[in-house]
This record gives structure tokens, C-alpha cells and sequence, in this order.
């Protein structure tokens, strides 16, 4: 009975293993599944990258709702929140043309915080062209540098 119980113990430990490193692998295989584009680029030609993983940087500009509650390409505001980058060649100008939703869960259990300038690199899908314009949906969010603070 000892050796029957030992087995199943190491039966699970096994397909735990397994499980465990299957879907890290499959989650590390959609990441780099993805296509390095510029901000000019996916603006300019959106249908290219429909239904495409996407790498983008830029700086943050504000947030908004501009990307939700749009029917042609909804997202429920309840559970995501509009951010806005700025143009790479006139940083003052937000890039209102590329519509980005990130899952409010993002904000609140990966503990992320973002002030205008951040340099963002952003992993997204693109879920929809409407308007001609792309419209995302972030998958992962980093920032990988902080803005410098103006003192007054």
C-alpha cells in the first residue's frame, strides 16, 4: 500500500513538473512569437499586423478612453483602461492615432506605475483596425525608463 501511494506521489510530482515548464514554454514561445515594429510603421500600414503580437516603444503620454467603447472594436471600460503615446517626432504631441487598451488587472496585481515620458515597451496584439487606425490590446507591459523629473 506504502508503494502505491509513493507511486501516485511521484506520478504527480511528475506531471506537475511537466505542466509547469509545458506552459512557461508555450507563454516564453508567444512572446518571441512576435513582430518588432516602429510607431510610424503600425500607424501607417495598421492591416499588416492585424491579429499579429506586436513589440512597440514610446513614451507615455496620458491615458484615455479613446480605445474603449468603441463597438467596431469595444473594450469595456470597466475592465480596461486607453493609454496614449507620444509621437517620436514630436514628443509633446500624443499619437492619438494608435488606440491602445491595457487590462486594468495589469495595473493592480503587476503593481505598475506610469507618469508622462516613461519609455514603455509595450507587447500587444492587434486586435482590430477600425477608423484605419490599429487598435491594441497589451499583453505585457515594461517600463523600461523612468522619466526625469522637471524640479520648479
Amino acid at each position: 500500500m506504502i508503494m502505491i501511494v509513493k507511486r501516485i506521489c511521484l506520478h504527480i510530482c511528475i506531471y506537475s513538473l511537466f505542466f509547469t515548464f509545458f506552459n512557461s514554454n508555450v507563454q516564453a514561445k508567444e512572446i518571441k512569437n512576435s513582430v518588432i515594429v516602429s510607431l510610424k510603421d503600425l500607424v501607417a500600414s495598421p492591416k499588416l499586423y492585424l491579429n499579429k503580437k506586436v513589440e512597440i516603444e514610446g513614451d507615455f503620454n496620458s491615458f484615455s478612453s479613446l480605445s474603449l467603447d468603441y463597438q467596431k472594436a469595444q473594450k469595456d471600460s470597466k475592465e480596461y483602461i486607453g493609454i496614449i503615446l507620444s509621437r517620436p517626432d514630436e514628443p509633446e504631441i500624443p499619437l492619438v492615432e494608435l488606440k491602445i487598451s491595457v487590462p486594468l488587472e495589469m495595473f493592480k496585481n503587476d503593481n505598475i506605475s506610469i507618469e508622462y515620458g516613461d519609455k514603455l515597451h509595450l507587447t500587444s496584439k492587434v486586435y482590430a483596425v477600425a477608423l484605419g487606425e490599429p487598435w491594441l490590446e497589451v499583453k505585457s507591459l515594461e517600463v523600461i525608463k523612468k522619466a526625469i523629473k522637471e524640479e520648479k
